[in-house]
């Protein structure tokens, strides 16, 4: 037997991200924006500073609620 070079697995294709709709974010984007990760903004959910809604099992912030709670919303 021969000694050949193992084959690697193909990549997967990125997910494309969930579209929120114009009117949510979703919890990574919202931390973000105030410049945390991806665990400190869930962090953050799950102690209440970041408002978060729950639809059929997905969680949602609110856009309008949390561009006023981090002061951006008076920019126009």
């Amino acid at each position: 037997m021969s000694k050949g070079r193992r084959k690697s697995k193909p990549l997967k294709p990125k997910r494309k991200p969930r579209n929120r709709g114009p009117y949510g974010l979703s919890i990574p984007e919202a931390g973000k924006m105030i410049g945390l990760g991806k665990n400190a903004s869930y962090d953050a959910a799950k102690a209440g500073k970041i408002p978060v809604m729950i639809f059929g099992g997905q969680r949602i912030v609110p856009r309008g609620p949390w561009m006023k709670q981090i002061g951006a919303d008076d920019a126009a």
